[in-house]
């Protein structure tokens, strides 16, 4: 699927979430306290280092106009915002007690989440989407 420059990065880092989606299935079907401690910590990296990042940016650039701009896209766009706030909760609740029952939630969340950003808000932003909100959408810089 083509994608507009602007979303490109957006799209790539959706590869790297679909990835990491399945490894945490993988992980979950070993079973082993080693694959689910790895697993564990996998996740707690990924999100501190990228997915937080990843979800403020599409919360200022994608939501923020969606919802100021274009409400009638808002159903889709809420619960997608919703699930950034529920992955936002699980990862600091994740333990080897909890490690099967959450990894695979965060997993199945990360999984169908980004399918729907890639498969239809992506393509309804690339259309109603200004050049300068896409630009903005390129540019965006994280805050500290």
């Amino acid at each position: 699927m083509k994608r507009a420059e602007q979303l490109q990065n957006l799209s790539r880092e959706h590869h790297d979430s679909l990835v990491m989606a399945k490894r945490l299935f993988e992980a979950v079907e070993d079973g082993s306290d080693e694959a689910l401690l790895a697993a564990i910590d996998k996740v707690k990296n990924y999100y501190e280092d990228e997915l937080e990042v990843h979800f403020q940016h599409e919360e200022r650039t994608i939501f923020a106009p969606i919802f100021k701009e274009y409400k009638e896209h808002i159903p889709l766009a809420g619960p997608l915002l919703k699930e950034h706030g529920a992955m936002r909760l699980l990862v600091p609740r994740l333990s080897l007690e909890n490690a099967k029952e959450l990894l695979m939630e965060f997993a199945e969340i990360l999984k169908t989440h980004t399918r729907v950003e890639e498969r239809e808000l992506f393509p309804i932003v690339e259309t109603l989407f200004t050049e300068e909100q896409l630009d903005g959408v390129l540019n965006f810089v994280p805050l500290d």
